[in-house]
């Protein structure tokens, strides 16, 4: 060690001795030490503190993020190993089994308030219900009701509910009705969307388009289905049915759409009171002439066919006429009692717009699949019956007469309309005739025409 660090070693254990272990400060001297490591102390402990609390932070959001990422499906395009058909399946399996149940929910809920809906409501179960001014099957009827109708109940009377649909208000009898779950359980299957043109003779086309070609055509006072799937696929064009196999597009501008149930259907009260006077009148009168009157007929059938004519084979060749049609004049030739009805004009027959339609009606169902010229053959017999007067004196006594148009109880009828039975009814209105006086027809397969005197055959319809 060298002199110069030896002195200053000397000079510090004199500083000590003198300074820091001198008795005179040893107390002030402790008591200093001791400050100072007690605030080192204090320092060391908040600072330790800290550091913890943020380590404490750090491992919790380590952990949750862990978590987090483990209860996350993750899935790797790239990793091939875990993309299988059966991976597959199962996360699709479980997409559709919350979609199904969302579906569900959501059409329960429509249920539930369809349901609601039909609180206050009946469908009628049958055909021709009749609505009636009172609780009464004497009283009047103000209405019918068709299978599917739907109505309002406004009060229950017994047996009775008094109802309006439409614009008809009276009384049905529960028998015949429906009512609450049950009544829209039923009437769904009826709900329907139809449109009536507002102008007559308006373009069918065969798509939705002006430039498309021109495959029918649509008359005012006919409610024609529409085709909502097919109406919603396109703009500013409604796709309706022309028949039970063929469906078209019309401009929506000329086009009124209605979405809905049946409704009931008016009755004339004044007009079927006055027909039921004057059948009354004359039920008698028409008792003790039906007798006569088939023996006249008989007469005519026997002379129309013994009489013959030189321009055809002998004893093969009869000549009619069409004496029960007025302003009429028929010409046929005859083989075998078969003829061949020439077409020729009559008087016009004025009938409303009602009448026409009804007419049409029973058409479409009874020749609404035969050719035109057959069509036109049933609206002549429905014509010359009408001007008969021996089904009744009005065209729904014709439509309706018992025994006779049978198709007017079933479940479509008057429902749709077809459109060329419609223009064939209008035809033979105006004067067309290609039948002559024959009043009857039948299927071919249900005639033995031997037993008639004269008959011709249309389409697969014996006219007689």
């Amino acid at each position: 060690m060298s002199n110069r660090t030896k002195f200053k070693l000397q000079n510090l254990q004199v500083y000590l001795k003198k300074n820091i272990f001198n008795g005179r400060y040893l107390v002030r001297n402790i008591l200093a030490v001791t400050v100072l490591i007690s605030v080192i102390s204090v320092i060391y402990g908040v600072g330790s503190l800290a550091n913890n609390k943020k380590e404490n932070e750090t491992d919790s959001n380590t952990e949750a993020a862990y978590v987090a990422k483990e209860e996350a499906p993750v899935i790797d395009l790239n990793d091939t190993s875990r993309l299988n058909a059966e991976s597959i399946s199962i996360l699709m399996a479980d997409m559709d089994a919350g979609s199904d149940i969302d579906v569900e929910a959501k059409d329960t809920e429509m249920l539930t308030e369809a349901y609601k809906e039909f609180e206050n409501k009946c469908v009628s179960i049958s055909d021709n219900v009749n609505v009636r001014a009172d609780a009464d099957t004497d009283s009047q009827i103000v209405g019918k009701m068709n299978n599917g109708a739907v109505a309002v109940i406004n009060s229950t009377e017994g047996e009775w509910l008094n109802i309006t649909s439409g614009d008809v208000t009276g009384y049905v009898n529960s028998e015949f009705v429906k009512t609450g779950n049950d009544a829209f359980d039923y009437a769904k299957d009826f709900y329907s969307i139809t449109a009536v043109v507002t102008e007559d003779g308006v373009n069918v086309r065969k798509e939705a388009t002006t430039s498309s070609d021109v495959i029918a055509a649509a008359y005012t006072g006919i409610a024609y289905e529409v085709d909502k799937e097919a109406t919603d696929a396109v703009t500013d064009w409604v796709c309706i049915s022309i028949d039970s196999t063929n469906k078209g597009y019309v401009s929506a501008r000329f086009m009124e759409v209605t979405e809905g149930y049946p409704e009931a259907v008016a009755y004339d009260i004044a007009s079927t009171s006055e027909e039921n006077k004057e059948e009354n009148s004359s039920n008698k009168k028409e008792d003790k002439s039906k007798q006569n009157t088939q023996k006249e007929e008989k007469q005519e059938t026997t002379e129309a066919t013994t009489q013959t004519t030189t321009e055809s084979v002998p004893e093969a060749t009869t000549q009619t006429t069409t004496e029960s049609v007025p302003e009429a004049t028929t010409e046929a030739q005859v083989t075998d009692n078969q003829t061949t009805v020439e077409v020729t004009a009559r008087g016009s027959v004025a009938l409303s717009e009602a009448d026409i339609n009804l007419m049409a009606a029973v058409m479409t169902l009874e020749c609404g699949n035969e050719s035109y010229e057959g069509q036109l053959a049933v609206a002549n017999v429905i014509l010359n019956r009408l001007q008969s007067g021996r089904w009744g004196s009005t065209m729904s006594d014709v439509v309706y007469a018992p025994n006779q148009f049978t198709v007017v109880n079933l479940a479509s009828f008057n429902t749709y309309i077809s459109p060329s039975c419609l223009q064939a009814a209008r035809e033979a209105c105006a004067g067309t005739n290609n039948i002559g006086g024959y009043m009857s027809f039948r299927p071919v397969s249900n005639v033995n025409t031997s037993n008639l005197g004269s008959y011709t055959i249309i389409g697969n319809h014996c006219f007689f």
